[in-house]
């Protein structure tokens, strides 16, 4: 299939998945089931399995994340020759598949563990098990060729995912159009929360001093500077006061600050930014994946809208298992009715 014609194939496919989906206003009904069995049949459309509440849990989650990574591959499969950055998003599979490696190598376990399926896009050798070094060799994770001791495994694993953001971040870089600078806007708002919000825990609750809080920052440049676009705003705030609002009021990213009340105390929370951050990235995805119908990079909006949907059903789940009110349990993935501040102007 020519690629104007993939473009188009993808594209309604896509938006057919996404009709039937849970995103958007009707994420709201996941959490209206009032057991797993009942979700099950909202999410699949089949009688659920006789298996014990546990189990079904886990299924449900395990059916749900397989037929998104299943859908998402069959988009890339519609191309002679995939756009890297439709490929590119698989790594961050790949990535977790590595971690999952070398945890079980570094735990001395026997057996391979079970890793993300990614069909022809895996580029590990999970067969040449436990042979790390061949189980690497030739991708881009090929410097990754020792088993890493207890000490190791974190600062292994936060390599991984500097790695993983620089790729998608350079082939979002070098697509051309409109199309490409709005999945960069996306992965630019993505990282940077990221970056925020864990600067923020570390502060709040680690009291940790800045330089050891910088090497903690993901970049997509040389290192965590104040050039680099994605680690130099989390720079900015490293003083800023954590329990008066108004500096907070007049930032960029406002609109993602928990509100304060008149006469009560305020501190800032970053679970609170996090939330409001998860449904900012869903719109901005919804708006990538409409507006720019036949360009492959509207398929990462596709992508991030499932994902999205993924972590509602992944709270759903939970929340009947732990009867949790369903308003506490919507609130927990970021989904109210609150308008938003708008933002401010100290970027």
């Amino acid at each position: 299939m020519d690629k104007s014609g993939a473009d188009a194939f993808v594209f309604a496919k896509a938006n057919g998945i996404l009709g039937k989906s849970f995103t958007a206003k009707r994420a709201y009904q996941l959490f209206n089931a009032k057991s797993l069995g009942e979700l099950w049949t909202l999410l699949f459309k089949t009688q659920p399995p006789l298996v014990p509440e546990v189990l079904l849990s886990q299924q449900i989650e395990e059916k749900a994340f397989s037929d998104f990574i299943t859908s998402y591959i069959k988009f890339i499969d519609a191309y002679d020759k995939p756009e890297p950055v439709l490929i590119n998003q698989l790594l961050l599979f790949e990535g977790e598949n590595l971690k999952e490696i070398g945890a079980s190598l570094c735990k001395g376990e026997q057996n391979c563990p079970k890793l993300i399926d990614l069909g022809k896009y895996s580029s590990l050798n999970s067969k040449a098990w436990p042979d790390i070094k061949k189980i690497t060799k030739g991708t881009v994770f090929s410097w990754y060729n020792k088993i890493p001791a207890i000490h190791e495994q974190q600062k292994l694993e936060f390599k991984i995912d500097i790695q993983v953001c620089r790729h998608l971040w350079d082939s979002a870089q070098s697509e051309k159009g409109e199309a490409s600078e709005a999945l960069l806007d996306i992965y630019r708002q993505e990282f940077i929360i990221k970056n925020i919000v864990w600067v923020l825990r570390l502060r709040l609750f680690y009291n940790m001093k800045n330089e050891d809080i910088i090497s903690n920052l993901i970049y997509v440049t040389d290192k965590p500077g104040h050039s680099d676009p994605v680690a130099a705003p989390a720079l900015k705030i490293l003083d800023w006061p954590l329990d008066e609002y108004e500096p907070w009021s007049n930032w960029k990213y406002a609109s993602l600050v928990n509100p304060h009340v008149d006469g009560q105390v305020w501190q800032i929370d970053p679970i609170w930014i996090e939330r409001r951050n998860r449904m900012e990235i869903n719109r901005k995805a919804s708006k990538l994946f409409y507006q720019f119908p036949n360009d492959p990079c509207s398929i990462i909006g596709w992508y991030k809208m499932k994902n999205f949907e993924l972590s509602c059903i992944r709270t759903a789940v939970e929340s009947i298992r732990l009867n949790v009110n369903p308003e506490e349990a919507m609130d927990a993935v970021g989904l109210y009715d609150a308008g938003q501040p708008q933002g401010g102007v100290n970027g």
